[in-house]
């Protein structure tokens, strides 16, 4: 009926047909099981969960209620503007970096300071002394330990060496001297507490991407924080004044400064072009050299001459063109004027023309070349051809008269202008000197009308009653405290705890878990189970009755199933471990089950004398010994003592006499040796404790006691919790079923 103890393959997934029938085992979630270790585990989770709410609340209430008051900057880039013309630099961009910049000048000690001297808080006693909760004073608590402690495991400072100690002493006389001068006073004072508690309680940020900086301070009196926020925003604002003036008055000393240097440089070129023009005698008319001034009026004529000339060479070529054609045969009947245009006398010729050509050709279509009119018009038309051909010829020649005009003038003004370059290639490197002159002193000048422009402008900026800042939003006296926060700490408290309670519940989920199931015992142990017996937890229970009376038919029918027909059956009962509830009552129980109202006879023998009721008490076939009167009664030789007692005869005895022989024995755990009642194992059955024992250690008891084994019909989880072994069960299945029968 059992096999031996094997260690189960663990698999993600439930027992599935062999492989040969094509399935396989595939990696999945186990949903249902999970849902279960949620069930088991809610009531850790709801504790812990309520245990950040009592601390949360006992926080809260232990707490002091602060204030935050927030007053609202806005970065004005307008005024930014008219501020940073007083620097020479060109104007900042208020970038990422530039607010953050304006963030830590308001976090600084410096404005802190003129916060305090502001409203007077270093002679406030309130505020250099505020009040302390519990919780700030359990903290207290705590950092009373954990201090010392911490200054244990603080290194010790290095101690200078024999070489250094000697040149410390040689500048002991230096450093006397400095400390006279620099006598820094580094006692804290009441001033200094202020401002670090003004640094601890601020808080500075910037609203979104804007420009817009949020001041806001917290402070245990509403009134108080909403003043010393305001005082922040003053004094930030005033700081900017006082920086800005401060830029001003530099930047005046230092332009003035350069101002004088530039002033007697500027005056120094100007001083030096004079001296060179008159030493060279180079005169300047309307801005520019004599000579330079020749020239550029040579070239420019030049220029138009050579125009010219190329206009009158194309002419006189069209001309040329249009005689050649003419006189080739080529009919022309338009004579252009010398500059382009056609003349009056020209232009009727041509319309004449024109008409005739037109009459004769209607003529000829109408009567043919040899009719009168047409003759007449043929004649007149060749002699206005005639007369265009002498009008060509005539502009022709008034166009090479003019090119040659053109030409002349452009050669005379390029001899000209030959002449007056050549004589002026003398005076190059002084010219060439001249201009470098004139550029040094233009420098000179430039930058001393810039330099005098800004120092214009830094005198009007210095009193300027302006910042680059504007407050937009004073602050207001809060009307609600703003920490601790109730809600949120409750949450948090909530959530902690549930988190932990989540932690512990996984854990112990993780953890090997002890054996509280008959599918339990299946499937690790590899053992069979009648089943649950109820402990006095479960008394209550409407299934407690129903489960126990099953469990204990099971147990006497897998002793039945083990009787032979002519001998009875002894049967070894075992607890596994200490710790049962009532170690005498199942025996009891079973011996009734199988004594059948009587119609059997069933001996329960106890190991232990203290379990036993009076020796030879019978009830219903059933009697109760001990074992120790067992072996007093059956013996023939006391004085042989137990270890040389007969076990098989006695077996054999006990057979032919009772029907069922249930000998109760001590744990197997405690055994001393390994299977001591061998003699009396025909069946065993396992009394397993419920939710006490892992199931390696039932394994391990097992394999320590191979003859127990071997004959182990069943086991019994007893002094079991049906409420909680539900938990721990698959909804709908046989087990389940069972117990909720």
């Amino acid at each position: 009926m059992t096999k031996l103890v094997q260690e189960r393959r663990i698999t993600w997934t439930k027992d599935n047909a062999h492989l040969l029938a094509g399935y396989r085992d595939e990696p999945r979630v186990d949903v249902g099981r999970i849902l279960r270790a949620v069930r088991r585990q809610a009531l850790i989770a709801t504790i812990c969960a309520t245990t950040g709410i009592v601390i949360a609340v006992l926080m809260i209430l232990g707490s002091v209620p602060r204030y935050t008051a927030v007053e609202t900057v806005l970065l004005d880039e307008e005024r930014a503007e008219l501020l940073n013309e007083v620097s020479p630099l060109p104007n900042a961009v208020r970038s990422d970096t530039a607010v953050q910049s304006e963030i830590e000048i308001i976090k600084s000690r410096a404005l802190a300071y003129q916060v305090v001297d502001l409203l007077n808080l270093d002679e406030d006693s309130d505020f250099l002394s505020p009040p302390v909760g519990a919780t700030q004073k359990v903290l207290g608590l705590v950092s009373l330990v954990t201090d010392p402690l911490a200054r244990l495991l603080t290194p010790a400072p290095p101690t200078p060496s024999g070489s250094e100690a000697g040149s410390g002493t040689e500048s002991a006389e230096s450093g006397a001297d400095a400390a006279a001068t620099l006598n820094f006073n580094l006692e804290v004072t009441d001033r200094d507490r202020a401002v670090q508690i003004l640094r601890d309680r601020l808080s500075v940020s910037r609203s979104g991407r804007s420009l817009v900086i949020e001041i806001g301070f917290t402070d245990f009196q509403p009134r108080r924080a909403a003043m010393i926020a305001r005082g922040y925003g003053s004094a930030y604002e005033s700081f900017q004044l006082v920086t800005a003036n401060e830029i001003a008055a530099k930047a005046e000393g230092w332009l003035r400064e350069r101002l004088d240097v530039l002033e007697q440089k500027s005056v120094d070129a100007s001083a030096a072009v004079q001296e060179f023009r008159a030493a060279n005698n180079l005169v300047e008319v309307r801005g520019s050299l004599l000579t330079e001034q020749q020239q550029s009026e040579l070239a420019s004529a030049l220029m138009t001459a050579s125009a010219n000339a190329a206009e009158a060479e194309a002419q006189l070529e069209s001309m040329v063109s249009l005689l050649e054609r003419s006189r080739n045969g080529e009919e022309i009947i338009t004579v252009p004027f010398v500059e382009g245009q056609l003349s009056a006398t020209n232009e009727a010729l041509r319309r004449d023309y024109l008409d005739a050509r037109l009459r004769y050709s209607r003529l000829v279509s109408q009567f043919g070349p040899d009719h009168p009119q047409a003759q007449q018009l043929s004649g007149r038309v060749d002699l206005m051809r005639e007369a265009i051909e002498v009008e060509l010829e005539q502009a022709t020649e008034a166009a090479r008269v003019a090119y040659n005009i053109s030409r002349s003038r452009e050669q005379s003004l390029r001899n000209d202008l030959d002449l007056t370059t050549g004589a002026s290639e003398t005076d190059v490197a002084l010219r060439g000197r001249l201009q470098q002159l004139q550029a040094i002193s233009e420098t000179y000048a430039l930058v001393y009308r810039d330099y005098l422009a800004r120092l214009e402008v830094t005198m009007q900026q210095q009193d300027f009653p302006i910042a680059s800042i504007k407050i937009i939003s004073p602050a207001e006296v809060p009307k609600s405290a703003s920490a601790p926060q109730k809600k949120a700490m409750l949450f948090a408290g909530m959530l902690l705890g549930g988190m932990i309670g989540v932690l512990i519940g996984a854990a112990r989920e993780l953890l090997p878990k002890p054996v509280r199931t008959v599918s339990t015992l299946r499937q690790e142990v590899c053992v069979n189970c009648a089943g649950l017996l109820p402990g006095s937890k479960s008394q209550n229970d409407r299934g407690a009755v129903a489960a126990r009376s099953r469990t204990l038919e099971r147990l006497a029918q897998a002793c039945e199933a083990n009787l032979q027909p002519a001998s009875g059956l002894l049967i070894g009962m075992a607890p596994l471990s200490q710790g049962l509830e009532d170690p005498r009552l199942l025996p009891a129980e079973l011996a009734a089950h199988l004594s059948r109202n009587g119609t059997r006879r069933v001996l329960v023998i106890h190991e232990e004398p203290s379990h036993a009721t009076a020796p030879g008490k019978k009830e219903s076939g059933i009697e109760t010994v001990s074992l120790p009167n067992v072996l007093d009664n059956w013996s023939d030789a006391k004085s042989a003592g137990v270890h040389g007692f007969d076990f098989t005869l006695l077996a054999k005895d006990l057979r032919n006499e009772f029907s069922f022989v249930i000998v109760a024995l001590r744990p197997i755990s405690d055994a001393n040796r390994s299977d001591p009642h061998a003699w009396c194992y025909d069946t065993t059955l396992l009394r397993i404790p419920w939710g006490k024992v892992l199931p390696g250690f039932i394994s391990d008891a097992l394999m320590d006691h191979p003859k127990f084994r071997d004959s182990l019909a069943t086991t019994v989880l007893e002094d079991a919790t049906l409420a909680t072994a539900r938990r721990y069960i698959n909804p709908g299945s046989y087990e389940e079923l069972e117990i909720n029968a």
